[in-house]
């Protein structure tokens, strides 16, 4: 989950979980200066975040690399 924590900061974005299996976790990121929210996946074994729009997988330091 730590991609998904530091992906969100460099982004803005505060998380608000809706959901968690041992596989993924859902739920919104709230992108506080744009007031805006978005809807997500996040895969925990391939570190896949899954928005509305686009999927990144991100390294370890939450950068994503594709």
């Amino acid at each position: 989950m730590k991609p998904l924590v530091l992906w969100a900061r460099w982004h803005d974005a505060k998380l608000k979980l809706h959901g968690r299996t041992p596989a993924e976790i859902w739920g919104e990121l709230y992108y506080w200066k744009e007031e805006r929210t978005a809807e997500f996946r996040f895969d925990l074994q391939q570190s896949i975040l899954t928005t509305e729009d686009k999927s990144l997988t991100l390294d370890d330091a939450g950068v994503a690399i594709n």
